[in-house]
């Protein structure tokens, strides 16, 4: 896996991080958890960062945890697109290819949280170690 080889087969491999999650976690929900993180890490100084990512937090953590009630999976996708290649640094364009990685990852996955709502995987304890989400004040459930 090298960056050369990724780019010639259409991804990325952005910061170098890889997990390989288990069946049992939700990748909808880990991903919104990450998006979120990214969102509160940026530095604010542009529209990409201060209002694309909390926004596309939002519509991902919607679609993992209630659904596509709103129209979420077509939120997701358009507020990917508007903060990618628009910040003034390359911040907002790794969250959207992070998520536009998981849209394209797991298919199955986004047709269940779409039609059927939240799967059992968002009642699990999170997976990948981030800051404290009590901490910041986030409710994932």
């Amino acid at each position: 896996m090298t960056h050369a080889g990724l780019k010639a087969a259409g991804g990325a491999l952005g910061a170098g991080i890889v997990v390989a999650l288990p069946a049992s976690a939700c990748p909808l929900a880990e991903t919104a958890r990450v998006v979120r993180y990214l969102a509160e890490e940026s530095a604010g100084q542009c529209g990409p960062c201060l209002f694309g990512l909390p926004a596309l937090a939002g519509a991902l953590a919607s679609l993992a945890f209630a659904g596509d009630r709103d129209g979420s999976v077509d939120e997701v996708t358009a507020l990917a697109s508007l903060v990618e290649r628009r910040g003034a640094c390359r911040h907002p364009d790794g969250a959207a290819q992070l998520v536009r990685s998981m849209l394209r990852a797991f298919p199955a996955d986004v047709s269940w949280h779409q039609w059927r709502g939240a799967c059992d995987g968002v009642r699990r304890p999170p997976l990948l170690p981030l800051p404290d989400d009590e901490e910041r004040g986030w409710d994932w459930r």
